[in-house]
Formats: structure tokens, sequence, C-alpha cells
């Protein structure tokens, strides 16, 4: 009986250091690109272990309706009781920052103080909380999309009033604006829901917004961005929310993931993004062990030949 590992998804560049890891430990495997292929639900779901590697940025590649496409797909493999690997609940969180936070509240993990809003009108009103400086983003983004820092109240009606772009869902969030020193942030692998390593980020570019969004992560981790001398795979690297935050991936379905935090001026760390569909620097990683497309790949391919 053949079985794949199944990688869906909607990025085909995002894909090129994981089919090297495959092939290295000579995995079988098949993509399912959300944009291109088309499914017949009445049909049996194929044999194999399948990895959701939707993004909630799919949209801004011309992708609108892949995560939908996903969650359809999604349901259909659980139904059928197939081995999924960041299942539907994990879609979920991905293309929703709202839901995000309300997982990192019930887990008792540190964001910023964020206010969600679902028109101009209701933005505006939702500003009134900050008496400094705050930030608006998108609920589902990714790649900095909607990302913008206000000084003030009447500087984001200016935006509000003149070039504002609204989120995909329609959802935008108003969020604090952590001021930190040194100017970087952290991201926390995890692979079979396990810690695997985390990597710290100078943000000192483009830090006039968010310093969590703007120095754009999500791209900055695509296995085809040069600038590897930003990045630094931290040694020994402790920190007591490590626990907190695999529960909360297990409790949310999600067993790859990257987790976002940066630490203000005053110490806290502030958990600001849950990625499910996660990139590594190669260039980072050449000067260390650890290797987080090898890492997933070797998850999968043990779960394929259980």
């Amino acid at each position: 009986m053949e079985k794949n590992i199944y990688i869906i998804h909607e990025n085909d560049e995002w894909l090129v250091p994981l089919r090297e890891s495959f092939k290295k430990i000579k995995a079988p495997f098949k993509e399912w690109h959300m944009d291109k292929e088309s499914f017949d639900f009445k049909k049996t779901p194929p044999n194999g272990v399948f990895y959701n590697r939707m993004s909630a940025s799919a949209h801004s590649r011309g992708h609108r309706y892949a995560p939908e496409n996903t969650k359809d797909v999604l349901g259909w493999l659980e139904k059928d009781k197939k081995r999924v690997v960041n299942n539907s609940r994990a879609l979920e969180l991905e293309i929703s920052k709202q839901k995000q936070y309300k997982e990192l509240k019930k887990f008792n993990i540190n964001y910023p103080e964020t206010y969600y809003a679902k028109d101009k009108k209701e933005i505006l009103e939702k500003a009134k909380n900050f008496t400094k400086p705050f930030i608006t983003k998108h609920n589902r983004g990714g790649r900095g999309l909607g990302v913008k820092f206000f000084q003030n109240n009447s500087e984001l009606e200016k935006y509000i009033n003149g070039k504002f772009e609204n989120s995909i869902d329609g959802v935008t969030l108003l969020q604090e604006y952590i001021e930190s020193d040194p100017k970087i942030i952290t991201r926390v692998e995890f692979v079979k829901g396990k810690f695997l390593y985390a990597v710290q980020v100078d943000a000192s570019e483009g830090f006039e917004l968010c310093p969590a969004d703007a120095c754009n992560v999500e791209e900055k981790f695509c296995p085809t961005n040069p600038d590897g001398n930003k990045f630094m795979i931290l040694k020994d690297y402790k920190n007591p929310e490590i626990k907190k935050y695999e529960n909360l991936l297990k409790s949310n379905g999600i067993e790859i993931a990257g987790i976002e935090y940066i630490k203000g001026k005053d110490g806290v760390h502030y958990t600001y993004d849950i990625n499910t569909n996660t990139n590594y620097n190669s260039i980072a990683e050449s000067k260390s062990d650890l290797k987080g497309m090898d890492s997933i790949a070797t998850f999968l391919y043990n779960e394929l030949r259980k």
C-alpha cells in the first residue's frame, strides 16, 4: 500500500529546503498546492501523513481562498481520521491573531495590550484607550501586513480618512507599541510540539514600526533571504515560558510552530505572534548543529512509518 507525506501549502518557494530534507532521508512526499489542486470529497483520502503549511499571508501572493480551501481539505482528512500535522484548529490560529491572543491569555502568557475593530469608526473609538504610541495590524496578516505606527489619535485619523488598508477578514488590531533596548526580537521554534531552538533577530532597521512586524520576520526567515548576519541561534537558551508555549501548542493541535516575542524595556517578555507555517534562516543554521527543516522531515517520516 503506497503511503506518502502530503504537504498542504500555497508557496513553492518556501518548500525548497523541505524538499531537500526529504530527499536526504529518502522520504516519499507529494505536494498539494491549495490554489491549484482540486479534490473530490466523496472519495476516501489517500494513505499517508498530511502536513498543513498554510499561511495567513496567502492572499498577498494572489491565493485569496487558499486558507478556506485548506479548511475544507483538513475537515475531509480529519473526518477519515488521517494523521494531520497542524490540524484544523492550528489553521484557525494561523489566520487569526485575535484567536492567538485569546489562547495566550488562557495560558497566562504576556502579550501587548490589544483591541479589535471591525470598521473605521470602531478603530477610532478603540484608539482612545491608548495614551502612548500604538500600532495597527491586520488580524489575518503575516509579512507585516497592515502594520502602521502612530504617535497619537490624530495621526491615526489621517490614516483612516486617507489610504486606509483593511484586513482581508475585515478585522484590524490596535496594539500598544513595545519599546525594547536592544532592538531585538526572539523567535522560539518547536517541532513535534517540543522546543527545538531559539533565534535572536536584530530588528534595529525599520524599527519605526512595531519592532515585531516591521522587521518583516516572515520574509527574513524565508530560506532565500541572504541577510543571515541579523540572525543568531541562541546557545544554552532558557525561558520559563517554554512549558507554557508547549502546553498552548498541544491544546490547539499545533505540532510545528515558531512563536515570537519581544523583551520590553520593563523586562517583560511580550509574545505577539504564533506562526504555524514556520521557515528557518539557512545562514543562521549553518553556524549550528540544529536544522529546522531536517527536524521536520525526520518527524514526518517517522510518523509515516508508524
